[in-house]
């Protein structure tokens, strides 16, 4: 018996990757549609690659193509980090199955609303395009949501010297301002955590000596230009936010007051998230914490499902 429902919205990516693999083998929850999103790679790119980890996966969910660039602004993609294909030095197979006849936002009113007798999660690990699109085309839609969490912004927005420029914020920062103000139930995973989140290479030789899924991931990994903890291992940033949903109990969340801010360098300006931990009127929670050594359990134990 399955907890809730989950609708995830992505832009694969490796950690997207691990993060899916941790998703559809939790075993509590159902997850009914892969959303793809540009940012990582243009979207031609990330519903190409959604679909190649489905067929790895050996799961049978519907993957549907979002939007191809942000709400107002130009996409400016992160190959860099990711590899030109988006999933490292793994060389996937053209995938045999197709995306689904419905576009995003169309594919998650569709499923929100074949959903509604069960509570249903948006897991949001890209930018927040589909969503933002998803309630200015269809406004009922925020009643069908139980709550969103997502993977991105900073708990410590002011950084050293200046806002932390989060990717998946930054690339649209006017969808995160929509969906924020939408009053949804709102779960924010900062980027922090994959900083203490991270496989060594010694524990990415683990994963490699699992099965055919773990080779997969340690290829994929030997490309991950990962310059959050650089040479110390491979962050999952991604898999926080997965795992929050199977694995609450493993975090440590604090209530705050979340708003969209914009901070300009070198005349070109990015948007950020403000945690205002100490408001009086909070709208979201957020991940502070995370018992490391647990989550790695967690993640080996559903990478041994795999033969």
């Amino acid at each position: 018996m399955k907890d809730y429902y989950v609708i995830i919205d992505c832009d694969p990516g490796i950690d997207d990757a691990m993060a899916i693999m941790n998703a559809v083998n939790s075993g509590n929850i159902e997850v009914k549609l892969i959303s793809t999103v540009s940012g990582n790679l243009t979207i031609e790119e990330t519903v190409k690659n959604a679909l190649k980890l489905t067929e790895l996966f050996k799961v049978d969910i519907p993957v549907a193509e979002g939007a191809k660039e942000p709400v107002k602004r130009q996409a400016i993609y992160a190959s860099q980090a990711q590899g030109t294909k988006g999933l490292g030095g793994y060389q996937f197979r053209t995938p045999k199955t197709k995306p689904f006849v419905l576009k995003s936002p169309d594919a998650i009113h569709y499923f929100l609303c074949d959903n509604m007798a069960k509570n249903t999660t948006l897991l949001c690990m890209g930018p927040m395009t589909n969503v933002a699109n998803l309630l200015k085309k269809y406004p009922e839609a925020k009643e069908m949501i139980s709550r969103i969490v997502f993977m991105g912004g900073s708990k410590d927005e002011n950084g050293s010297t200046e806002p932390y420029r989060e990717f998946n914020v930054a690339y649209d920062p006017e969808a995160v301002d929509i969906v924020l103000k939408s009053n949804i139930p709102f779960v924010l995973v900062p980027m922090e955590l994959g900083h203490i989140a991270y496989f060594t290479p010694e524990e990415q030789l683990k994963i490699k000596r699992a099965n055919k899924v773990g080779k997969a991931f340690y290829k994929m990994f030997k490309k991950y230009n990962d310059f959050h903890v650089g040479k110390l291992g491979a962050a999952v940033h991604d898999s926080c936010s997965a795992l929050y949903l199977s694995n609450p109990e493993i975090f440590t969340t604090e209530p705050a007051k979340l708003s969209v801010k914009y901070h300009k360098k070198n005349n070109q300006e990015y948007g950020y998230i403000k945690c205002d931990f100490d408001a009086k009127d909070p709208n979201a929670l957020v991940c502070v914490d995370v018992d490391v050594e647990k989550f790695k359990k967690i993640i080996y134990g559903n990478l041994f499902n795999y033969n």
